[in-house]
């Protein structure tokens, strides 16, 4: 694949990047730029220190002058005509240099994204650091991203290692540099060589979590610091939600470290730089209090389910059912879940699964899943706030396939432990039907988390798609397509939605003929439901004519 297509992008974003030159190859600039450069972005290098060393030890730094490192950072920022898009900052030994530095993050380039990898010392040495922890609240001031390891974390707070738990945790030593200033905080676990786990701490104003992924045997791999904060930095640059990029850069240090490319026995080998990966094997768990850690699995649907329309009335589900569609969601929202003294909700909810049973189609109910349970729905479908509060126990028992709504790689990894039945990726173009809070993510962005999940979980992909997006959207790897003012806003409904089938390769049968392609089968003629064990189940058939 090509490098456009793997970046979705004409351009690379500049990342400027401010560090020390490893005269090993491991770490440092070198790293940095190698990093950068397989995230999709233009790592410009400005070096604070040329340092002498090896994967086993530093034995002397020399700081640049300190006109020489103002002169480089000056050009970068005048003589390109595209602005920098991020900075990335690791060593830094010099205190000129150090102010040199906060005083254009507080002037000339206050306002770019900056990633601040704090070196206090090095893993194989002695490497003196300029004082940080003097001047912390004015770098966390500046700072996007913080991404101390868990000893400069304690440094900078003043803790023991002892301390850490009595004062409430990771978490609690994230807190504190917040509240100093820092927008967010990456806190890097690997050091930490008592856990069976490497487990990252990510904490801004909106997410808290842990990223958790098995610890390899040994010390681990020279330069994975340099290489987080740097993938970090250039997946900023490229518009990824801090989250987002937390996780992309994570992956891509822990795909290093497991997989090493040079060939020297040694406890600590460079870390590799293997491009983007996006294996469902390396993902990190996503830890999240007030989210569920495990559910299913649950009842599992088709991968190609087709074209899926999502529409906020039984009439809308009746029209398109009598034209083909096998799987349709009905969303109607409320505000109270499955309020049984509302009457239209009941109803609609009760005439949509007989209807679904009555076309032999995939009919999904938006939120109100004990409702759904009573009727008989085929499935249910949650977003990510109703996970956090609904009984999953109670889906998965009922038979009821769960589907569930994603945005972004953070949020995906965060709903694989639930074993859902399928993903929603989205959005993937703006959208007018509702407010959303994350970017739109594009083809190429939702085509690579597809491909991750391709024969593991089916995935939908949903967010303002038109017709002539829909080729393209499968081309990248999704199984089925959910749209909702495509049909329904449509001139002529009844032909548009038959133009979806087509493209979606799904409906009746007889309209493709006897051309013998796998993907013409119909889906739901390949699965049977079986018994639901409820009881309280009301199938009794539902009037034609109100």
């Amino acid at each position: 694949m090509d490098k456009i297509n793997l970046h979705d992008m004409e351009t690379r974003p500049l990342v400027l990047v401010i560090a020390g030159v490893d005269s090993g190859g491991g770490a440092g600039v070198t790293a940095d730029i190698i990093s950068v450069h397989d995230q999709g972005a233009w790592g410009m290098p400005v070096v604070t220190a040329l340092t002498c060393q090896s994967l086993e030890r530093v034995t002397m730094i020399d700081p640049v002058k300190p006109e020489i490192f103002k002169e480089s950072i000056k050009l970068a920022v005048n003589d390109w005509k595209e602005k920098i898009s991020a900075i990335k900052i690791g060593l830094v030994t010099d205190a000129r240099i150090l102010d040199i530095l906060l005083d254009l993050l507080e002037g000339e380039l206050k306002g770019i994204p900056v990633v601040w990898d704090p070196v206090l010392t090095a893993t194989a040495g002695n490497l003196e650091s300029a004082d940080l922890k003097a001047n912390l609240k004015r770098i966390l001031k500046v700072v996007t991203v913080f991404t101390p390891n868990l000893p400069e974390a304690l440094e900078f707070a003043g803790w023991s290692e002892k301390d850490l738990e009595a004062k409430g945790g990771p978490f609690a030593l994230c807190d504190l540099l917040v509240q100093q200033g820092a927008n967010a905080v990456l806190l890097k676990g690997g050091h930490n060589i008592s856990e069976h786990d490497a487990q990252d701490v990510f904490l801004s104003s909106t997410h808290r979590f842990i990223m958790k992924n098995k610890r390899k045997e040994g010390l681990g791999a020279h330069g994975g610091g340099c290489a987080l904060s740097s993938a970090l930095a250039a997946l900023i640059a490229r518009g990824y939600a801090l989250h987002d990029a937390a996780v992309l850069a994570k992956v891509y240090v822990t795909r290093g470290i497991f997989q090493p490319q040079v060939a020297i026995d040694h406890k600590r080998p460079p870390l590799a730089h293997l491009g983007p990966a996006y294996d469902i094997d390396i993902m990190p768990e996503i830890i999240e209090q007030n989210f569920p850690v495990k559910a299913g699995p649950f009842a599992s649907c088709p991968f190609n389910m087709g074209i899926y329309p999502v529409v906020d009335s039984v009439a809308w589900l009746e029209r398109l059912l009598a034209l083909g569609v096998k799987t349709i969601q009905l969303r109607i929202k409320t505000d109270v879940h499955d309020d049984e003294s509302n009457e239209h909700l009941v109803n609609e909810i009760r005439r949509a699964c007989f209807l679904g049973r009555s076309f032999r189609a995939r009919v999904f109910i938006d939120d109100h899943y004990r409702l759904a349970a009573r009727f008989g729905a085929y499935g249910v479908h949650l977003g990510m706030e109703d996970l956090q509060t609904a009984d999953l126990d109670f889906i998965r028992e009922s038979g009821m396939r769960l589907g569930v709504s994603t945005h972004g790689i953070y949020e995906v990894c965060k709903v694989l432990t639930l074993n859902p039945s399928y993903i929603a990726i989205g959005h993937v173009f703006p959208t007018t039907t509702k407010d959303m809070e994350s970017a739109p993510q594009g083809i190429a962005r939702m085509g690579r988390q597809a491909r991750m999940l391709k024969d593991r979980i089916p995935t939908v992909a949903i967010g303002g798609i038109k017709l002539d997006h829909a080729q393209d959207i499968l081309d990248a790897g999704i199984d089925s397509i959910a749209v909702v003012t495509a049909i329904t806003k449509a001139e002529n409904y009844a032909f548009e939605t038959q133009k979806w089938i087509d493209i979606c390769r799904t409906g009746p049968s007889e309209l493709y003929g006897a051309e013998p392609h796998s993907w013409h089968r119909r889906q739901d003629e390949q699965e049977t439901r079986g018994p639901v064990p409820f009881a309280h189940l009301d199938l009794t058939p539902v009037p034609y004519f109100n």
